[in-house]
């Protein structure tokens, strides 16, 4: 039957009868008679859904392949949207003896689910924006009541999803040079980068007590609106990673928004941090580059060196680095050193090496980048470093990936049922597939060596000696021979 107006109004019909009844209950307001609706309303599509998952399993196990048999029939309860969905399913042999569940590969339901996709999804954008128990809780309004553990495994596991997307998009632009799909062609690639720290899970003294998660955004242009100055076609990278692996992930990020092969310039905003910098050496050599020192670090730090009664003496240097004249203004704060203006020790000095060490990108010509200790804040900080909150390094890489794909209007990767395989469950199904080959006798399977299944016509000649793998090469064509 389809889903028209007229199946609709049928289906209303025979509702309106009960809703009617709670309506005329004693004391009834509209408040209580909306939600007694709601609950009875989920209550009906939940059991109408579940008859319809039994009817589409009985369906695909009455034509089954050859081979393939009913082995048993189980119960299954998953937490939906709609509250707790139980419903019968059948397991069926094939004829290698794996498990297949028709009903779960047809809907591409994953392995051992306990909680629906639609449902993992809501669990996964909530727990990005609010706690894990305040996301269950939200879920229970009206749908099942899951913990805050469940909701946790949900962001672990989207985020680990989305490592493994951002490796392989990486490996295919830097590896294979392929480039991404874009959506945007634009001469001008405007990429701020900064980090910000996290803290972590564990006592005092067991370990590190934060981590540093690295971020980025990269936009084409600003535009003003409604009194604010937002990023245009902007997209978001972060995570905890070495800064190889940050900027791999980050740049192929980069080019599913913006063409790679049209951008002329980049302008990189950075706070002067070495893994910052860095980001020039990732893009194409062709693209031109020119660093920009974040004003807002540069202003930190040039303040650290007055007291509150001397601040006007930075004032005077800001002027001088806002003119672009870096290394003046390094010579005044060695002058207001020496003379007791700024403070005296080690901090002064770590400013002046600092303002001469990046004189090449502070106050340079280009656009005006922003400051991204905000964005960081904005985007992580508020979700991450709020009090009580505290991570492992991997919980809060992964919370960073949701959030900096979302922010990015970037699909999050949805966990399908191939996906959820086990490697356990993957190598066992293998093992059963080669067994049954190799009884079948049609074919002799080689016995696993060194690193997988190899054919019968080949070998390994590692541990020979170079005359024999030579040869061995000769032989292959793989060695090309002249003459």
């Amino acid at each position: 039957m389809n889903d028209t107006a007229k199946t609709r109004s049928e289906a209303a019909r025979l509702l309106a009868p009960i809703f009617f009844g709670v309506l005329c209950e004693e004391g009834a307001d509209f408040e209580s008679f909306e939600g007694r609706a709601v609950s009875i309303g989920r209550a009906v599509i939940a059991q109408a859904m579940s008859i319809d998952i039994e009817r589409l399993d009985a369906g695909l196990c009455a034509d089954l392949p050859d081979g393939c048999s009913v082995h048993d029939r189980r119960e299954k309860t998953l937490a939906t949207e709609v509250g707790d969905l139980s419903f019968a399913y059948r397991r069926v042999r094939d004829r290698f003896g794996n498990t297949v569940i028709p009903c779960a590969d047809a809907l591409d339901l994953p392995w051992n689910a306990r909680v629906s996709p639609a449902a993992r999804s809501f669990l996964v954008e909530a727990g990005a924006c609010v706690s894990y128990q305040k996301a269950a809780n939200l879920l229970a309004r009206n749908g099942s009541r899951v913990s805050a553990t469940t909701v946790m495994n949900a962001l672990r596991r989207a985020g680990e999803l989305c490592a493994e997307d951002d490796a392989a998009l990486a490996e295919e632009l830097f590896a294979n040079g392929v480039v991404p799909d874009a959506e945007v062609e634009s001469a001008q690639l405007l990429v701020e980068a900064d980090g910000t720290w996290i803290r972590l899970q564990g006592a005092p003294g067991s370990g590190p007590e934060r981590v540093e998660i690295k971020a980025l955004v990269a936009y084409g242009s600003k535009e003003r609106g409604g009194g604010k100055t937002r990023r245009v076609d902007a997209v978001h990278h972060g995570c905890v990673a070495s800064p190889g692996e940050f900027w791999t992930q980050g740049v192929a990020a980069i080019g599913t928004r913006f063409d790679l092969s049209k951008v002329e310039v980049c302008h990189l905003g950075t706070d002067g941090e070495g893994w910052c910098k860095r980001g020039v050496d990732f893009l194409p050599s062709r693209i031109g580059t020119a660093g920009h020192l974040d004003p807002f670090h540069v202003s930190r730090c040039v303040l650290s060196c007055f007291d509150r009664d001397a601040a006007r003496g930075a004032w005077h240097v800001m002027d001088v680095v806002n003119d672009g004249e870096a290394e003046e203004a390094a010579c005044l704060l060695e002058a207001m050193r020496d003379l007791g203006v700024a403070r005296p020790g080690k901090r002064t000095d770590q400013v002046i090496a600092y303002l001469r060490n990046n004189a090449g990108v502070i106050a340079a010509e280009g656009p005006s980048l922003g400051t991204m200790e905000s964005e960081n804040q904005h985007l992580y900080g508020a979700r991450m470093d709020s009090v009580p909150c505290a991570w492992s390094a991997a919980g809060a890489s992964a919370m960073a990936r949701v959030i900096s794909r979302r922010s990015s209007r970037r699909e999050v990767p949805r966990l399908t049922r191939a996906r959820s395989v086990t490697r356990r469950r993957a190598r066992r199904s293998e093992g059963r597939i080669l067994a049954s080959l190799e009884a079948g006798g049609a074919s002799k399977v080689v016995k696993s060596v060194g690193s997988g299944y190899l054919p019968p016509h080949r070998a390994s000649v590692t541990g020979l000696s170079a005359e024999v793998r030579y040869a061995a090469g000769l032989d292959s064509g793989m060695i090309a021979m002249q003459g």
